[in-house]
């Protein structure tokens, strides 16, 4: 429904339209909302004297929109039944960057943690400017290790994932009483070199550390190579003579050669240097792990966290002008100088990032993460200041929890709206519409007795937003068996026999950690609301199945099938936490919460998390609704949710959706979506379509002929669900802002896209036997734009060329004869109010005149 900010004509005409409307809608229902708003638009927009200073399709909206409104079919702020704000979308629930040059930090507010960013330099690939590239932990999720794309270093999006499981063992398949909580994929290291990116990471219990290799980072499949031992926070490395060693360990850094083609350690360098010999320095202690080396103005340095005894975790760095310190310096001394560099509200841990300058300098930032529990561990990008060849990260040393820095990297304004709208979460509407990537086709042997089917691939795609609590039973989950829904099938019935195998005490896991085929999503911070609608017509006697807040402890929201009864209720797990469990005890629902559904087959649930009140807890409401418009509390807020010390989990809280059977397999639960928003209903604001509507309104605008075919029709997928929404019933904010995101995701990408269509051509004429290069172009356009002819044998500009318009100049070679070639066409206009510059080609023969 596409408009404009009111007049003050139209701004009394909506008055007068929605009187109209309320007087003639009780004539029209029960009739469906699509009918009501043709009906009555053609009712409310006959022609008169009163209405010709604007399009009747304008008018025609304003109506529908009136009409909706005196029909309760939707509910509007006050400022949008004013008026339609201009298109202006707001980062995503991942991004900090203000949309002023500046960001905040952290950044993402989410769980990312033992970051690694590497930087793939202009002139070595595609897209003819600097690419970054981060990859992180992700223990036991599956598929693991996601590898994040940036432009800027500020805004990051997921563009794969270097496996899909890291194990077909029981351990990171939560199969025959394994587990791999709080183990499994640990600090990565990402390395780019000759065409090639390589992945490195540790494993605390399938057997060791490997390597991962391939060419297309974004689009390949991984090659896996064991290096047959652990090695403690690996960082891959290439020596100025290419020579590979990964540099490792807690407490002291050693490193290892590797072979020439990166397939096994070669030798060992033990102990470089270690945390005792540089005992009395006040930045050591606690800690000593996580090193990451570079080399820099003929330094080696090496990135360190530590956390000295009283002190908050922070960054040291060592410097050496031999790689292997006391291996090769005379007499076998440690060469390595150290010094703090960061200790400034615990932001440690991470990578140096290099910056390329227009002088040809190059900048070096730190990106190190927060321990911002119960969120998980948050990276931030930190400037910094070298003198003498050390660095004085943030602001004299100073780095504010939540302060703001210039952004480093500036891009187009296109560009910058575009960067702001990718996020590391997702709503999802379970359409089965994702790319295929590689990493879905990695090849197992499966040995006996598993059955194939559980790993092999089952034709659902997700988004990449999305991970399973361990490796999925692929038998057991699909997009396929109901078209856009998202099916979770029981196939197996909890035991109330794991336990944490990392933990020496062997303490017990609950039900719901031990079920099979949760799909999480990262929580971001400070607040975030998460609901979705449920079938739970196919449950079985002693299912449990719904929407959770999760880590070791857990809040979620249930329905369970007891004796052929459904019930919903909220189910809370706080610390201490007891060794021993009676599983069925730990998940009763919380007093106060339940409600019989009766004979409905369909619920809709709500999760409203606070990471903010206070913060350092997770306290989580939980509403219900049967149809989804009007909906109810359970209870009061649950929690809270903190930082469990013995790291059981050892990551941030994650949203899951799930199902377990408590008695008999085969039982199953349908998603249909999964909306997100960053408004609670414990804050009390009115729903507000603001941004939505700003978002279709600007979508109405654009011209087909601007935009590539397949953006163009993501962007008119997205505007379809956007307005079908709008044409709604709202009852809660998510269900407003999911279908805005996605769509201003879109006209954010055609921004970007954007080009001035023009059709041009080239030919070689001949003239007393000599060759012109002749070159006409025309304007495809529906708007003036300006248009450049240029050629290796003159240039020609034309200034606002009508839509439709030719023009042509001949261009003389003073030659008989002309090789062939190409002529570029440069057309500038306006497209969506922004400014664009658009190149075109066309071909010419070779040519001889007179032959």
């Amino acid at each position: 429904m596409g408009f404009t900010p009111l007049s003050r004509l139209e701004s009394t005409l909506a008055v007068s339209i929605r009187l109209r409307a309320s007087s003639l809608i009780r004539s029209l229902l029960p009739v469906s909302p699509s009918a009501v708003l043709d009906r009555l638009a053609d009712a409310l927009t006959r022609p008169d004297s009163t209405v010709h200073t604007r399009p009747a399709g304008r008018l025609r909206t304003l109506a529908s929109i009136a009409v909706l409104v005196a029909a309760g079919l939707v509910v509007v702020t006050p400022a949008a039944a004013q008026a339609a704000d201009p298109w202006s979308p707001r980062s995503s629930y991942t991004s900090t960057d203000t949309g002023a040059g500046t960001y905040s930090v952290p950044l993402l507010n989410a769980d990312v943690p033992d970051i690694s960013v590497e930087r793939v330099p202009a002139a070595e690939n595609d897209e003819g400017r600097d690419l970054y590239y981060m990859i992180s932990t992700t223990m036991h999720l599956s598929p693991g290790a996601p590898i994040m794309k940036s432009y800027d270093l500020v805004n990051w999006e997921i563009v794969n994932y270097v496996f899909d499981r890291a194990s077909i063992g029981d351990s990171f398949s939560l199969r025959n009483g394994q587990n791999s909580y709080g183990q499994g994929q640990w600090a990565s290291s990402l390395r780019y070199r000759d065409g090639m990116f390589y992945a490195v990471f540790n494993t605390n219990n399938l057997n060791g550390a490997y390597l991962y290799r391939t060419d297309d980072i974004e689009n390949g499949a991984w090659q896996r190579t064991a290096l047959g031992r652990g090695l403690h926070d690996p960082s891959l490395f290439f020596d100025v003579d290419g020579t590979p060693y990964i540099f490792y360990g807690s407490g002291g850094t050693s490193a290892v050669r590797l072979n020439a083609d990166l397939t096994a350690i070669a030798q060992d360098y033990p102990n470089i240097f270690t945390a005792n010999n540089y005992a009395g320095q006040p930045f050591i202690g606690g800690l000593f792990e996580g090193a990451q080396v570079y080399h820099i103005d003929g330094w080696y340095y090496a990135v360190i966290i530590t956390w000295p005894s009283g002190q908050g975790r922070q960054v040291v760095m060592f410097r050496s002008k031999d790689l292997l310190g006391r291996y090769t310096s005379a007499g076998g001394v440690n060469t390595y100088e150290a010094r703090g560099v960061l200790n400034s509200n615990g932001f440690a841990q991470g990578s140096l990032v290099p910056i390329s300058r227009a002088d040809g300098r190059t900048d070096w930032h730190g990106m190190f993460f927060r321990d911002t529990f119960p969120i998980g561990r948050i990276p931030a990008l930190i400037p910094a200041t070298w003198q003498d060849g050390w660095p004085t990260f943030g602001t004299n040393g100073v780095v504010p929890v939540n302060g703001l820095f210039d952004k480093p990297i500036r891009l187009s304004p296109a560009e910058e709206v575009f960067e702001r709208q990718k996020s590391i979460v997702a709503s999802d509407d379970f359409a089965n519409d994702a790319p295929h990537r590689a990493y879905q086709d990695e090849q197992w042997t499966v040995p006996a007795p598993l059955d194939p089917a559980e790993i092999a691939p089952n034709g659902s795609r997700l988004d990449l937003a999305w991970e399973w609590n361990h490796a999925p039973d692929n038998r057991y989950w699909s997009l396929t068996d109901r078209d856009g829904w998202l099916r979770l099938t029981a196939g197996k019935v909890v035991t109330g026999q794991y336990v944490y195998t990392k933990l020496s005490n062997r303490a017990e896991l609950a039900w719901f950690e031990e079920a099979r085929n949760t799909l999480s999503q990262r929580t971001f911070g400070p607040r975030q609301s998460v609901q979705t609608r449920m079938d739970i017509s196919a449950m079985k006697n002693g299912d449990v199945a719904g929407l959770a807040a999760y880590n070791r402890g857990f809040s979620y929201v249930a329905v369970k099938r007891v004796d052929g009864v459904n019930t919903l209720g909220v189910v809370n797990r706080s610390q201490p936490f007891a060794v021993d469990l009676d599983q069925a005890t730990v998940e009763n629902f919380v007093a106060g919460t339940t409600v019989a559904l009766g004979d409905a087959t369909e619920v809709h649930v709500k999760a409203d998390l606070d990471f903010a009140s206070p913060v350092g807890q997770l306290w989580t409401t939980f509403y219900y609704s049967l149809d989804g418009s009007t909906w109810t509390r359970l209870g009061n807020r649950v929690g809270p949710q903190t930082l469990d010390g013995s790291l059981a989990h050892f990551m941030g809280h994650r949203v899951g959706l799930f199902t377990y059977a408590t008695q008999e397999t085969g039982g199953h639960v349908d998603f249909d979506n999964y909306l997100l928003s960053d408004t609670l209903t414990a804050q009390a604001r009115p729903l507000d379509t603001v941004a939505l509507d700003a978002a279709i309104a600007h979508a109405h605008t654009l011209d087909a002929r601007h935009y590539p075919p397949d953006a163009w029709a993501a962007t008119q997928s997205a505007l379809a669900a956007a307005t079908s929404a709008r044409a709604g019933q709202f009852g809660t904010q998510n269900q407003i802002d999911a279908p805005e995101r996605a769509l201003s995701y879109q006209l954010a990408r055609l921004g970007v896209l954007a080009a001035l269509p023009v059709t041009a051509s080239a030919e070689v004429r001949c003239l007393a036997g000599r060759a012109y290069v002749a070159v006409r172009a025309r304007n495809d356009s529906d708007a003036p734009v300006g248009i450049t002819l240029e050629t290796p044998y003159g240039n020609r500009s034309f200034a606002a060329v009508a839509p439709g318009a030719n023009v042509y100049q001949s261009f003389p070679t003073r030659a008989a004869a002309v090789p062939a070639g190409s002529v570029t066409v440069r057309a500038t206009g306006a497209v969506a109010g922004r400014d664009v510059t658009t190149v075109h080609s066309a071909q010419h023969p070779a040519t001889a005149c007179g032959e």
